[in-house]
């Protein structure tokens, strides 16, 4: 397990593609915040303008937002992670090894756990970089709740990209991977799900769905909204890496 997750770690810290993603992440946050400067106008919720939010109201306006970005950026490096690797034939070396097929991606899932954190650290550091130059302003608001928010997101996001990672060792093709992700990002699937919901039924199974929840604003304070987030990505996580391991375990590789 551990020489696999090494590899993998080797691979993910001298990742160029990883580095462009983060770089233009930040460029593209930057400039997201100067033109929401540009053409403000305030929010439904209460009438307030961006401009003086705090970041914890930021960051969920902002991945409230379809598409919602940082799931593409997730969506590419998850894709193209796996592929890489898929493409060079470098699992033949291992994937005879005993149990080597479930190291193999529980070591990924773990990367791409990394890949998530530094993507939700760099949004914040842009936001307030961002808010700074265009807004003057950059309260963090009460920590506790944006520590919360923080770990909410930053496991739903995880979530996100172990679903990425499965869907991508079922297809096996880079370009119908990232569409599909795409596809998802812009919750194209939920918002079918809740249409139905609203015509046949009273249930509200669509708010448990999981990019519903990413870009749905929640209350921290409130226990509900927090079990509800932290359930959610739970068990999507626990769901796909199972899904993952019994692909790659029954996969013929030959």
């Amino acid at each position: 397990m551990m020489n696999l997750f090494k590899m993998d770690l080797h691979r993910f810290l001298t990742n160029k593609i990883m580095y462009i993603l983060l770089v233009v992440f930040i460029a593209f946050q930057i400039f997201g915040i100067f033109m929401i400067k540009q053409y403000e106008q305030p929010v439904e919720q209460g009438g307030m303008l961006i401009s003086h939010m705090n970041e914890s109201q930021f960051i969920q306006q902002m991945l409230a937002q379809t598409p919602s970005w940082v799931l593409i950026y997730v969506t590419v490096f998850s894709v193209y992670f796996y592929m890489s690797e898929y493409n060079a034939g470098f699992y033949k070396n291992y994937i005879s090894m005993k149990r080597a097929r479930m190291y193999s991606v529980l070591s990924k899932i773990v990367i791409l756990g990394l890949f998530t954190l530094l993507m939700m650290l760099v949004m914040v550091v842009a936001d307030l970089i961002g808010r700074a130059i265009f807004f003057q302003q950059a309260t963090l608001g009460a920590l506790g709740y944006l520590s919360t928010l923080l770990a909410g997101q930053f496991l739903l996001h995880w979530a996100f990209s172990i679903v990425i990672l499965s869907l991508t060792m079922i297809l096996k093709s880079m370009l119908t991977s990232i569409v599909t992700g795409i596809i998802l990002a812009l919750n194209v699937f939920g918002m079918a799900v809740g249409a139905l919901e609203s015509l046949f039924t009273d249930l509200n199974v669509s708010a448990y769905l999981l990019v519903n929840t990413i870009v749905r604003i929640k209350d921290f304070n409130q226990l509900s909204d927090v079990i509800h987030v932290f359930s959610v990505a739970i068990a999507f996580i626990l769901l796909f890496s199972c899904i993952a391991i019994r692909y790659k375990m029954k996969e013929d590789l030959k």
